[in-house]
C-alpha cells in the first residue's frame, strides 16, 4: 500500500497564506496538516485539475468539504474552524476521475485568518 504525501504547512511570521503545487495519481490523495485554533477562518483555494478539497479534525464527526462550491463556507468563502488544534486537509480528485487513472496537477492556496 502506497501512503499519501504528507506536508505540514507553516506560515512564515506575519504571513496568513502558503501555496503548494500538487499532482494527482488514481485514487491517492495529498494530505496537508496545520494547526489553528477556533474560530479562526479558514480559506482553500485550487486551480487546475478537478480536484476536492476535504477537512478532517478528530473532534469532527465527519469531514467537511471545505472547496469554493461549499455549502460550508461563509459569504466570503471561509470556513470557521470550529475547535483548536491538528487538522488535515486532503486535496483527492473524484472517483469518476480516479478510476480512469487521470492525473491532474493542481495549484493549492490554504489561507487562515
Amino acid at each position: 500500500m502506497q501512503w499519501p504525501k504528507l506536508l505540514m504547512f507553516n506560515l512564515k511570521k506575519g504571513a496568513n497564506s502558503a501555496n503548494y503545487y500538487g499532482k494527482l495519481k488514481g485514487v491517492k490523495y495529498d494530505s496537508y496538516t496545520f494547526y489553528a485554533k477556533k474560530n479562526q477562518k479558514l480559506s482553500v483555494k485550487t486551480t487546475g485539475g478537478n480536484v476536492d478539497s476535504y477537512l478532517f479534525n478528530k473532534n469532527l464527526s465527519d469531514s467537511v468539504n471545505v472547496g469554493e462550491y461549499s455549502s460550508e463556507l461563509d459569504n466570503q468563502g471561509y470556513y470557521t474552524l470550529p475547535y483548536s488544534g491538528k487538522y488535515e486537509l486532503r486535496i483527492l480528485q473524484p472517483r469518476s476521475q480516479a478510476s480512469k487513472g487521470k492525473t491532474p496537477p493542481y495549484w493549492l492556496e490554504v489561507s487562515i485568518l
